[in-house]
């Protein structure tokens, strides 16, 4: 799989970083409905969607650095 992630969606898993990726879209979960940010409500659903869609091999292959 060749996931893309944007700057905004590689800050989000960094915020979110755990033991795996199913960790990651668990706490992103958890967050929702805190959110009041219609964009950043998208930002979530659209990492959650490329998380899923993604193995755990691609997940720990990933190099997240997280942009200032």
């Amino acid at each position: 799989m060749n996931t893309k992630f944007t700057v905004e969606e590689s800050n989000l898993i960094c915020i979110f970083a755990g033991e795996g990726r199913n960790e990651v879209i668990a706490d992103i979960e958890r967050a929702l409905p805190y959110l009041d940010d219609t964009d950043m409500t998208e930002l979530s659903h659209r990492v959650i969607g490329k998380l899923r869609d993604m193995t755990d091999t691609e997940f720990e292959q990933l190099a997240l650095i997280e942009a200032e």
